[in-house]
């Protein structure tokens, strides 16, 4: 874990260990500056962690895509928004314990933020999602992950039917965008925040 949170500051990004989900909360919470707006992306872990119903209980400006009763269009609008927040939180599929972030998305709004835009990147990252490298990360998001998101939303992919990818051209399939995030240039070495929980989060 040390050595993890070394290679991330290699690459311009601040690592963090929290003991449990209780602590990684109160981490996360605890890097949002005073009177930043905040965006999120779709995250089981977020949601787990508690830091979701934190973020949505009044007493921060959140850009909330997620809010029951709102029109498409404006869910839509709420995801650009997004891309212009202070603050984004979100998770990541895989961790490298070389220091590099893998990523699947559907519409792709979550991995942008995570590329550009918001000056602060929270990731909050179980250790079930911890992989040796870049090889063993793509084969978690193609057999593990994407598989396990398309039944938890019930899309009718073969994924959700075989439990691996078959890159398959299915209207409901899940994994339109592969992102891999292997540095930050030195200008924005404190934009990227990874949290490491000692507690399998999310899938």
């Amino acid at each position: 874990m040390q050595q993890l949170l070394e290679r991330l500051k290699s690459r311009n990004m601040h690592g963090y260990l929290a003991r449990d989900r209780a602590e990684a909360k109160e981490l996360a919470l605890g890097l949002i500056p005073s009177e930043a707006v905040i965006a999120m992306g779709n995250s089981l872990t977020l949601r787990e962690t508690g830091i979701f119903d934190a973020l949505t209980d009044g007493r921060y400006n959140v850009i909330n895509q997620f809010e029951q009763g709102i029109s498409a269009d404006e869910n839509l609008r709420r995801r650009k928004q997004g891309l212009l927040a202070d603050v984004y939180f979100t998770s990541a599929n895989a961790v490298s314990l070389d220091g590099e972030l893998f990523n699947i998305d559907g519409k792709g709004n979550r991995v942008a933020a995570m590329l550009f835009g918001p000056e602060r990147v929270i990731v909050v990252v179980g250790r079930n999602k911890l992989v040796r490298d870049q090889a063993q990360a793509w084969q978690r998001l193609r057999e593990a992950t994407a598989p396990a998101l398309a039944r938890r939303l019930k899309r009718s992919t073969p994924c959700a039917v075989t439990g691996t990818c078959a890159d398959c051209n299915s209207p409901e399939r899940i994994c339109r965008c592969y992102t891999v995030i292997s540095s930050q240039m030195p200008a924005g070495k404190d934009r990227i925040h990874v949290i490491i929980v000692n507690e399998d989060l999310g899938l």
